[in-house]
């Protein structure tokens, strides 16, 4: 057998036959090339529309927050610039970073949207399509969290007792919510759970983490063993987390529909407030933070940042660090 396949592969090398199949995208098509470096669905549809913006902003030089404007067709505009001489490149983009802080943009999402053009264009030096880079332009200081409060436990306790566990929906709301609470979960990440992630045996699950490419193992507590246990299993690659809108039942619950879950039952607490998903994370890593007398690394492991700056950003504010300066200087004088 093994002399067949030699032989075979001789013949191929005489013949000049490649042995590689053909590429699925276009080398010179930079722009495709870009979006399908990107692993994550959710990162694509961000970089095109980032790219789209930008874009939109070449054509028109005008910066629209949010959703507004006109959605243009990106490719021949961008495959213009990247044909640009250096120095204009390079001043259109810096042009482009200082309306988006007139646009009123923060900082963090600043340094997205200028990410996905240093991307395109660092694809497209690579493949030799354009000759400078936009390396002198440089990102924006990142902003931490500034309002990492949350809500008290107290509250959500009460956010707990609120499904009704005799139904399906209940079960699965929460389920859901004490996912968010237990484990600090991001809407994504418990949106993106599926049944072959749990271990109800070793009480375990498995979460695709932000900007990770491999799943990390979570032991989970007793308490959110028996939540996700209580709910109608399904096939190993089946949501957890399910529809039961009439529309869409059945199917992989949104992070748009995990958003406004956790605002409906929110909204029902007296004396609460407004809550988002990732306002139960703050609760969360904060509660974390003020039952260990400050435990960053305790914290950390919950929160699974990688930074641990950003957690004695949390710290700072369940001190009220801020708070106790302006106070000793304001009595000082």
């Amino acid at each position: 057998m093994s002399e067949t396949v030699n032989l075979m592969y001789s013949e191929l090398l005489d013949t000049k036959i490649s042995l590689i199949s053909p590429l699925t995208v276009d080398i010179t098509d930079v722009y495709a090339s870009l979006l399908a470096s990107k692993h994550k669905q959710t990162t694509k549809k961000t970089y095109e529309s980032c790219l789209n913006q930008f874009a939109r902003y070449l054509i028109s030089k005008v910066v629209i927050k949010g959703k507004g404007g006109t959605k243009v067709n990106a490719r021949p505009v961008l495959e213009e610039y990247l044909q640009l001489d250096r120095k204009v490149a390079i001043s259109l983009f810096a042009e482009y970073q200082n309306a988006l802080i007139a646009a009123g943009y923060l900082p963090n999402s600043i340094n997205i949207k200028l990410a996905a053009v240093k991307s395109l264009v660092k694809f497209a030096l690579a493949f030799e399509v354009c000759s400078f880079s936009l390396d002198a332009v440089k990102s924006l200081p990142a902003e931490v969290y500034r309002d990492t409060k949350g809500t008290s436990v107290d509250n959500i306790s009460k956010l707990l007792a609120l499904p009704d566990t005799s139904t399906p929906k209940g079960k699965r709301d929460y389920a859901l919510l004490r996912c968010l609470w237990d484990l600090g979960l991001r809407r994504a990440e418990a949106a993106a759970l599926s049944w072959g992630d749990f271990d109800s045996n070793e009480g375990t699950l498995m979460v695709m983490g932000k900007g990770r490419i491999s799943k990390v193992k979570i032991p989970l507590a007793p308490k959110t063993v028996q939540a996700l246990t209580a709910l109608k299993k399904g096939a190993d690659n089946s949501p957890i987390f399910t529809s039961f809108d009439r529309r869409g039942v059945g199917k992989r619950l949104t992070v748009k529909g995990i958003y406004k879950l956790v605002r409906e039952y929110s909204s029902k607490v007296e004396g609460g407030k407004i809550l988002s998903p990732h306002k139960i994370r703050h609760s969360a890593i904060t509660a974390v933070l003020d039952a260990s007398n400050g435990n960053v690394r305790l914290a950390q492991n919950l929160s699974r940042h990688k930074n641990t700056d950003t957690l004695l950003k949390y710290d700072d504010n369940r001190k009220q660090e801020h708070q106790k300066a302006v106070n000793l200087l304001a009595g000082l004088v």
